[in-house]
């Protein structure tokens, strides 16, 4: 989704924001999956460096920048990534090579690859696969809830039932990641492949397939049939519910003390409809004041970095006497760039650190514009 809006973003270029810690925690767990890849340091032990980036690349100018953000992440000496959705803009076609589909797809298919269009599923895998360390893939609605929009460049629309249906084959054969280096995940089901979950050093991650453009609910219209839209988010919503409470509580089960939430949509964003998230908020606000530890939601969808505390509490007045909800201080979001800012974002996870996560931006040099100064 793209989205063209004014938001506090935290700018210098060598911040780290501590996600402040509220109450004790819990011993680490057992178990790592990706203990191999640690650093040279001394909390090579427990400590883990994640790499964050999505919205990208867009267009030509993504994709002219979108090399120099793969190769500053190689050289970063990542243990994995996640990508946060989105490998294209909203505007661009979602070609794809001859596959098999539902014959009772409504929406004509007039995106299929060729020559001068290349499958841009296959593209995005080979960007990825160009990391040295593990990548997960969490999709976003460019990839497939848009792709039947009547605004599509050339009216080369598609199915978005079935683009999502060929992304879950292409992207999610078997218990691996992408990357050259793999690590093990565990899918939520052969339907939801895309729903993951990990665990390292002390640290629970889950990936859940939450797009922007509402959840992928349409009315109809400009977005696509709204019968199809509607019944795949009843389905899905429900396996990703699911899903989020599965993950809290293997979470609780390992004794982690952090638990880290990747989705591509920005729920709280004031320029979109946001009504379908509603479900998906109320749930992280009934797991995150349960849990003992720090949880992290990182999501893509509106471009611009920034670190902030948006889940509330139901309250109409607060503990401080004054109109409006709590904030849930345990919890901490974080929004990757994306669009015309080609970056990206590092998460240091330590499980005994109290903060757990330290949040930093990496604003690569090459990718910086020449800025216009002022008239007169």
């Amino acid at each position: 989704m793209r989205a063209s809006r004014t938001i506090t973003v935290i700018s210098a270029l060598t911040l780290v924001v501590a996600v402040a810690a509220t109450g004790p925690l819990r011993a680490a767990a057992d178990g790592d999956q990706s203990g191999q890849h640690g650093r040279d340091d001394t909390d090579s032990s427990r400590v883990v460096q994640i790499g964050v980036f999505g919205d990208m690349p867009y267009g030509d100018y993504g994709r002219a920048h979108f090399p120099s953000v793969l190769t500053d992440m190689n050289r970063s000496g990542l243990d994995f990534s996640v990508f946060v959705g989105d490998t294209k803009n909203g505007r661009e076609a979602c070609f794809a090579d001859p596959h098999p589909s539902n014959p009772a797809n409504p929406t004509p298919e007039k995106a299929v690859a060729d020559a001068a269009h290349p499958d841009v599923y296959k593209a995005a895998l080979k960007d990825f696969h160009s990391l040295r360390a593990p990548l997960v893939y969490v999709p976003g609605d460019n990839e497939w809830t848009d792709c039947d929009r009547t605004s599509i460049a050339g009216g080369a629309v598609s199915d978005s039932s079935d683009r999502l249906a060929y992304l879950r084959t292409l992207s999610y054969p078997t218990d691996q990641s992408l990357g050259q280096r793999t690590m093990t995940l565990t899918r939520q089901s052969a339907a939801y492949p895309e729903n993951v979950r990990w665990e390292t050093k002390g640290i629970t991650y889950v990936g859940l397939n939450v797009p922007g453009s509402d959840n992928n609910f349409s009315t109809g219209g400009k977005d696509g049939p709204a019968a199809e839209s509607q019944a795949e988010y009843a389905a899905r919503n429900a396996a990703n519910l699911e899903w989020l409470r599965q993950g809290f509580a293997a979470a609780k089960a390992k004794g982690s003390t952090g638990i880290a939430v990747f989705i591509q949509a920005d729920m709280w964003d004031p320029t979109a409809s946001v009504t379908h998230f509603e479900d998906t908020k109320k749930e992280l606000f009934r797991q995150t004041v349960a849990f003992p530890g720090q949880v992290l939601l990182v999501n893509g969808d509106s471009h611009h970095f920034t670190v902030d505390k948006p889940l509330t509490d139901y309250a109409t007045t607060n503990a401080a006497g004054l109109a409006g909800p709590n904030t849930i201080e345990n919890f901490t979001r974080v929004t990757g760039f994306g669009e015309d800012q080609n970056h990206w974002v590092s998460i240091t996870a330590d499980r005994k650190d109290p903060n757990v996560f330290d949040i930093r931006q990496h604003v690569i040099a090459a990718n910086v514009p020449a800025y216009t100064p002022p008239s007169g």
